[in-house]
């Protein structure tokens, strides 16, 4: 009897298991990547944020920290029927600060995010995208390896949940529309209540080997306490040009008001007439020779809020420029190793007038992708 049994429950792991292998095989084609990255962090003075370089919170020598981490690691999905239809999905581990705990035991903290989820579908000429994935903004970064890659110093950027259109007129001039979430987060209810998408729009062109891309974007948010709305709008412009096969100038110029979604006006935001207008932009010098394992990066980026929209008080933040340099090598072909040094200044309107705070910021990175 007891050999039946064991015979019989063999028999049902065997029919299981090759149930189980059978429906984790997938008839689209899957490819998996991502990369472990690990960040050792000093910074002279205190900031705001874990991991994050946003702005100078202190310069009392006091709040100068030392920070390591790896959950700038992440993964992914490529899939494709090989056809009309891709999709991605894409997550890391910086969802939550480190300094949030749950009610669990232990404390643990959920820091599994999702940096996109969308399915691409192409009908001729045009494609179709409904998910989370990038902005409208120009896709150029100055080459930091902080994870917050320059948001309030002049890099526009962010991801969010989006119905997109884009088409291709040719192989230099796509177009491209979209629908979006108006508000950095889901729970951010001042974006959602205004009861309206964020529009945004793109032309992107091809000049040579130079690239050039135009943003537009326009939206409300409404205030849950007073009501009052308040208009987001941005014209913000992004260019890509090599210079020679080892340089290479990319960079942002931008204009406009309430520009938290896209991580600009260091914040600010107003309602009812006293939207923050805010300007800024950036620029990076891309130094990588052919063959050769060492790289470099050199860029400054600014955020410039219109003071005069922004009440004075000890978190008014008027300004915020950031200064880096770093050098990248290539180890055993595999793994980059990334030193960065950089100088971030911001300036706060106090009721007394205004003073500047400086933060040295020191990284050192380890990426393996895969």
């Amino acid at each position: 009897m007891n050999k039946a049994i064991i015979s019989a429950a063999l028999a049902l792991c065997c029919v299981t298991g090759a149930a189980a292998q059978e429906s984790a095989t997938s008839k689209y084609s899957v490819k998996f990547y991502g990369h472990i990255k690990s960040d050792f962090i000093y910074d002279k003075h205190g900031v705001a944020a874990d991991d994050y370089m946003k702005y100078v919170a202190t310069e009392r020598n006091l709040d100068r920290d030392y920070r390591s981490s790896a959950r700038g690691t992440r993964f992914g999905l490529d899939i494709t029927d090989g056809d009309k239809v891709s999709a991605k999905i894409e997550t890391d581990f910086l969802g939550l600060s480190e300094n949030v705990e749950t009610t669990s035991a232990g404390g643990s903290t959920a820091d599994l995010r999702i940096r996109h989820a969308w399915v691409n579908m192409k009908a001729g000429k045009w494609d179709i995208l409904a998910g989370q994935t990038w902005h409208l903004t120009p896709l150029e970064f100055s080459g930091t390896n902080n994870e917050f890659a320059l948001g309030y110093s002049g890099v526009l950027w962010s991801r969010a949940p989006q119905l997109r259109a884009s088409y291709r007129a040719g192989d230099s001039m796509t177009f491209a529309a979209a629908a979006v979430r108006p508000t950095t987060k889901l729970t951010d209810s001042e974006g959602t209540a205004s009861g309206m998408p964020q529009f945004q729009a793109q032309a992107q062109v091809k000049v040579g080997k130079a690239k050039f891309t135009l943003m537009g974007a326009y939206g409300k948010w409404r205030n849950t306490t007073t009501l009052a709305t308040g208009e987001v709008m941005l014209a913000d412009l992004g260019y890509n040009i090599p210079l020679t096969d080892m340089l290479t100038l990319n960079g942002q110029v931008w204009t406009g008001q309430n520009l938290a979604d896209f991580l600009g006006g260091i914040g600010n935001m107003g309602y009812g007439g006293d939207e923050v207008k805010a300007s800024g932009g950036f620029a990076n010098l891309a130094i990588k020779r052919p063959a050769c394992k060492f790289s470099y990066n050199l860029a400054y980026g600014v955020d410039n809020p219109s003071d005069s929209r922004i009440a004075a008080s000890a978190t008014a933040k008027t300004r915020n420029t950031t200064m880096l340099a770093n050098a990248s090598y290539l180890a055993y072909e595999k793994v980059t190793i990334t030193l960065e040094a950089a100088k971030q200044t911001t300036e706060y309107k106090l009721t007394t007038g205004y003073t500047e705070l400086d933060n040295l910021h020191y990284q050192l990175s380890f990426k393996f992708p895969f």
